[in-house]
């Protein structure tokens, strides 16, 4: 996206050339934010009553220079208790530069430490969600317009800012479709208020089911509008959000979670849940974690992107920068080097995929950069041939240290492997290898291509994939090497005098004993590609075999299971007939959850996965669009059989 169009007055008001409006009054933006939407909102007393682990939602149209946020993130920390948390969702189709923000910052009236926070945290300027995470307080930032951005929220909304430039100079965004989100994603305690009285906004919120009422404006505005919403009279539709056949899952707040699976999945998954206040215990076969895919010493912290917004590559590009934010704030203790990544082109595909990315201006250049051979060169500290694309907060980190560290302080229980669950009334039954049963409220299902094992998952099409990775002792010229670099393998940055590079595919095969034509297969890849960092006979030191978890779409399945016999009966006929949305939703397996598949990007796409799972299970907005999280829906291939023979039906 292109940043907006700002210039600042003599005082450093900033003030939109575009719009020819100011972003706050000169001087005055702390006070005419808590004027126009802290307290119509009444949010101090809000935030004081919200219980232990509570949570609340504000959603802002027209997130500017961040102060309507970082004002609501301070009166909510002054307030709140202190395990309380906040979502607070915003969008901008017309977002600041970070150089502008950072000026508008200096400049105007913002908190000095929070300024800093969010400048810090402030995302790749890429149409779409973005996940800012401040603690107890998340900011959920939508590039897009604002009747579009709310279209694809799956929140309760506890209280709106109707911000942005006045209706007369922004028409565009005080539009029906923007209201019509507003009453979906309103309940009756939800609040609203607005700088402006005009027309436009007043009828649009009362056709969107808020009582509201005019008081005296801030400043030279003469009124400026707040309400509650009542709702609207009729019948609600039958059909779930976004769909009858894809709804979204019912949160459960039962506190007792059972995790199976002690990989990254898991860890991720049980560190998000601990956080909101459940209690997790997670069950491991092997006797340590991180004993599969998740087990190797290094592993590239990376995603395979294209140059267009599809749906596989906006997931990615949301993960990875949520996956790199995690990367920078580990601690020492984890081996880990946010040190640039590059992924370099090794055949003729790669290199039209490259020239793409180049041609488009999708992908921002803070966030990945098109580089020839010579900077590259550079960069990596080691002589490259080809051109490639350039992560500069990309890196490597040790997964198997990784998993440890989020596991810390969470109940584990290791050498237990669970073998079947049942659901006996309200309660799942765990059984372990020696017929042990252990009950729990929920269950979460994070072990990958063993998931397969279990009843009520072994219709998900899992696909088993080895590999093998090769240490090799590092040489003296191998030590130069800066960067990771991904070409059809990879190599990482020297760690511990031992050069790792990887990894083989073997398909179908779920195999995890090494070979040592494997070590060779990894050592010739290399040689094909960076030679110059093998001496004529290296020496392979250590090496170990995994199994990666793939789907067919590459996506891994994240949420709520159905039971597939009772989707299949309930939506086979509806489906053929175009009548889905008449049926009422379809229903889960309460308190049953997975988040398997991550394949070979689960150093990447873990940490969101488990956020947008923590959200399900608690009944916190969703941190990506609706229509992505239906592409992560473990339900979803179900859906497409039915919809695949439909298609041949009507073909026949």
């Amino acid at each position: 996206m292109k940043n907006t169009d700002i210039y600042f007055i003599e005082d450093g008001t900033p003030k939109s050339a575009t719009f020819d409006d100011f972003y706050f009054s000169n001087g005055q933006g702390v006070e005419e934010s808590q004027y126009v939407f802290i307290a119509p909102n009444n949010l101090v007393e809000r935030f004081k009553s919200l219980p232990d682990y509570g949570h609340f939602t504000i959603a802002e149209t027209g997130f500017g220079t961040g102060l309507n946020f970082t004002i609501a993130w301070q009166c909510f920390l002054e307030h709140a208790p202190n395990t309380a948390r906040l979502t607070f969702i915003s969008c901008e189709k017309h977002p600041l530069s970070a150089a502008d923000l950072e000026r508008a910052h200096a400049n105007g009236p913002h908190n000095d430490q929070l300024s800093a926070q969010l400048q810090a945290h402030y995302p790749p300027l890429v149409e779409g969600f973005h996940l800012l995470e401040f603690n107890r307080v998340n900011l959920v930032l939508i590039l897009d317009d604002a009747a579009k951005a709310f279209g694809e929220v799956t929140a309760k909304v506890d209280a709106w800012f109707l911000d942005g430039f006045a209706p007369s100079k922004n028409p565009d965004m005080w539009q029906p479709a923007l209201f019509e989100q507003m009453t979906r994603l309103s309940h009756l305690n939800t609040t609203v208020a607005t700088f402006t009285s005009a027309r436009v906004a007043r009828e649009g919120l009362i056709g969107a089911g808020f009582a509201i009422q005019k008081q005296t404006g801030y400043g030279l505005k003469r009124e400026m509008v707040k309400g509650s919403f009542v709702g609207l009279c009729g019948p609600k539709p039958i059909m779930g959000w976004p769909k009858s056949e894809l709804p979204a899952p019912k949160a459960n707040h039962a506190k007792h979670v059972a995790i199976i699976g002690a990989g990254i999945a898991g860890a991720t998954t049980a560190i998000e849940l601990k956080r909101r206040g459940y209690t997790v215990t997670v069950f491991e076969k092997a006797p340590y974690p991180a004993s599969g895919g998740s087990g190797n010493r290094q592993g590239a912290v990376y995603a395979k992107l294209s140059a267009s917004a599809n749906h596989n590559t906006q997931f990615y590009i949301q993960a990875l920068e949520t996956a790199q934010k995690a990367l920078e704030q580990l601690p020492s203790r984890v081996p880990h080097d946010a040190c640039g990544l590059v992924q370099l082109v090794h055949d003729a595909r790669e290199l039209k995929r490259l020239k793409d990315i180049e041609r488009s201006s999708y992908i921002p250049m803070d966030l990945a950069q098109v580089k020839t051979a010579e900077q590259l060169t550079e960069l990596v500290g080691t002589a490259l041939s080809e051109p490639g694309l350039w992560f500069p907060n990309g890196g490597w980190v040790s997964p198997k240290e990784w998993v440890a560290y989020l596991l810390e302080g969470i109940n584990c229980l290791y050498n237990e492997e669970i073998v079947s669950v049942s659901l006996q009334g309200h309660v799942w039954q765990l059984t372990n290898q020696l017929g042990q049963i252990k009950s729990f409220d929920q269950v979460v299902l994070c072990s990958a291509f063993d998931s397969l094992k279990l009843q009520q998952t072994a219709h998900l099409p899992l696909n088993a994939i080895a590999g093998q990775v090769t240490q090799l002792a590092c040489v003296e010229k191998a030590n130069t090497l800066k960067a990771v670099i991904c070409t059809d393998r990879y190599v990482m940055p020297a760690l511990d005098n031992m050069l790792t590079i990887g990894s083989t595919f073997r398909l179908k095969s779920s195999d995890t004993r090494t070979n040592e034509a494997e070590n060779q297969d990894n050592i010739a890849g290399l040689k094909s590609r960076v030679p110059v960092l093998l001496e004529t006979n290296p020496k392979v030191v250590d090496d170990r075999a995994g199994v990666r978890c793939t789907t067919p779409d590459y996506l891994p399945l994240v949420g709520a299971l159905s039971e597939q016999r009772a989707l299949v009966d309930q939506f086979t006929v509806p489906l053929q007939r175009n009548r889905a949305h008449k049926e009422i939703p379809a229903r889960h397996l309460p308190g049953f959850w997975v988040n398997v598949g991550h394949g070979s990007k689960g150093l990447c796409s873990s940490h969101l996965s488990a956020k947008l799972l923590a959200a399900m299970i608690c009944g916190e907005p969703y941190p990506m669009s609706q229509s992505i999280v239906d592409h992560l829906n473990p339900n979803r291939f179900v859906i497409r059989d039915m919809m695949r023979a439909k298609r041949q039906k009507t073909a026949n």
